[in-house]
């Protein structure tokens, strides 16, 4: 194999994915810019197989040739230049299609098309009002679905608890005071003893506290209860997936982060930027509320999901989804959220949170939800973007440093709130 270095972004790299199922190890090597069809490994193979525990972003190592089955994606023979290495922690280095071919030549080798060229898979629709039409499009290749003239006829969606249609009644009054918003949060035990147990996290340092009220007026202030109390109301709706790709955190704590990392980016915003401090809370404990929602009503289909998550941990998660739902989750998400009449600036945020250059309605917010991502994954992020918002990127991060610095805290958020309702993880 030719021996010189390379790191020429035009040429094209090798992606590694282990497979494994109980008879053994399966190794699929395929372009980078590529999407690993596990549906086509296991009809050519005839074994189901699971991604192994691998979840280094560069992929995993190449390992020895004729020490393990492998299939080589055809894609591949037919380049001029592929960037190869042996290893996570070696140099990348330039071989030809045919230097490939000959040398996994060995009897345990053989070329397949097991990769989706990811130009190839379509994108999510622009506006968010022609969301409901993808989906149900998206729908009618489900077989066991019965599609309908509208989603929500369609889709079998939990019953939104009591407590939120009465949260939301209140949203949309603003002469709504401290002892009315108590009175309706203490109607629903449950979600009380969660706001009493998130207000009295170390995080908040506020000590013991003894009632709603206590909450709102020591420690969270009226407007973070009400939108803290609809969002935990809401995703009560929903189990947190019990079948979901295995490096994804545990959905509570996911949650949590991206609302406090929220709260604290909007505080570090100039006054004149920013949108309302509980809007924001809300829109990143619901963020990942799409996946809540796929898997409670799609319980297969996010399995399969999920499995290909994990095997194409190199791609931006929306790929993979339209790839096998032809859908993503902030449509879905946000959808659901509209239908049960959440305040328009949430759903829009969650919808386009990863659409770093949407400029149209609730774009500020949107854009906070985009680099709490970011920050989230340690990714870049586009500075536009953080001078949009009114933040350096040193400010950014500082804000998640300081977070990240209060993860005990966090998990004992999360753990108060599970004790409460222990059914939720």
């Amino acid at each position: 194999m030719t021996a010189n270095i390379v790191d020429d972004p035009l040429i094209k790299k090798i992606r590694v994915v282990h497979l494994a199922d109980h008879t053994g190890r399966l190794q699929t090597i395929f372009p980078e810019n590529h999407m690993l069809d596990i549906a086509t490994v296991s009809r050519l193979t005839k074994r189901r197989f699971e991604p192994v525990a691998n979840f280094n972003s560069t992929g995993a190592p190449l390992l020895k040739v004729n020490s393990c089955t492998t299939i080589i994606d055809t894609a591949l023979i037919k380049e001029e230049a592929i960037s190869i290495r042996t290893n996570t922690h070696s140099e990348y280095r330039e071989v030809t299609g045919d230097e490939l071919k000959a040398f996994f030549s060995g009897p345990l080798n053989r070329f397949e098309a097991i990769s989706i060229n990811t130009s190839l898979i379509p994108n999510p629709t622009e506006n968010h009002l022609d969301d409901e039409a993808q989906i149900l499009q998206a729908l009618g290749q489900f077989q066991s679905i019965r599609i309908k003239q509208r989603l929500e006829e369609t889709l079998e969606i939990p019953p939104l608890p009591a407590s939120s249609h009465r949260i939301i009644r209140l949203c949309s009054n603003n002469k709504v005071g401290t002892d009315e918003l108590s009175q309706v949060i203490s109607l629903d035990p449950s979600l009380a003893a969660q706001v009493m147990s998130w207000a009295s996290s170390p995080y908040y340092g506020a000590g013991d506290i003894e009632s709603v009220e206590d909450a709102i007026i020591r420690v969270l202030g009226f407007d973070m209860v009400m939108n803290l109390s609809l969002g935990l109301s809401v995703s009560n709706a929903f189990l947190p997936p019990e079948n979901g790709p295995r490096h994804y955190e545990d959905f509570w704590l996911n949650s949590v982060f991206h609302a406090v990392l929220m709260e604290a980016l909007v505080k570090a915003m100039p006054a004149r930027l920013r949108p309302k401090i509980g809007h924001a809370y809300l829109a990143g404990l619901l963020h990942n509320f799409g996946h809540l929602a796929i898997s409670t009503i799609f319980p297969p289909h996010f399995s399969i999901l999920s499995r290909y998550k994990e095997a194409n941990t190199h791609l931006a998660s929306e790929i993979v989804e339209m790839k096998v739902l032809s859908f993503t989750e902030e449509q879905l998400g946000s959808w659901l959220l509209r239908h049960w009449g959440l305040p328009d600036d949430i759903a829009t945020a969650i919808r386009y949170s990863k659409k770093p250059h949407y400029d149209n309605e609730h774009a500020i917010l949107a854009k906070l939800v985009y680099v709490t991502h970011q920050l989230s994954k340690d990714s870049p992020i586009e500075p536009s973007v953080l001078e949009e918002i009114g933040l350096s990127e040193e400010t950014a991060k500082a804000c998640a440093s300081q977070v990240n610095q209060s993860s005990n805290e966090l998990h004992k958020m999360v753990a108060l709130i599970n004790g409460k309702k222990p059914s939720l993880l």
